[in-house]
């Protein structure tokens, strides 16, 4: 993965790298809620039960799509970073 902010200082990078870790695990969370409130309006009115449970059984996936695997990567460069600035 290319290094998104080699062109910044290792201490500014660390701080872009955690905040983007912190901001992936909101909007999943926003994503979520949005989800399950939309599965939710589905059950209540009555529409295609399927869509509501593909909806819900899609949530996992999602996650560790747009979740875990960004930051997975992104706790890489942080530790690489980590350890480069110690050395």
């Amino acid at each position: 993965m290319k290094n998104k902010y080699s062109e910044l200082p290792v201490g500014e990078e660390l701080r872009k790298y955690k905040k983007e870790n912190k901001t992936l695990l909101i909007s999943a969370v926003i994503c979520t809620i949005a989800v399950v409130a939309i599965s939710i309006v589905f059950f209540v009115c009555k529409l295609d039960k399927v869509v509501a449970m593909g909806f819900l059984a899609l949530l996992p996936f999602s996650w560790w799509i747009g979740y875990y695997i960004p930051k997975k990567e992104n706790e890489k460069e942080i530790n690489k970073l980590e350890k480069h600035s110690k050395n």
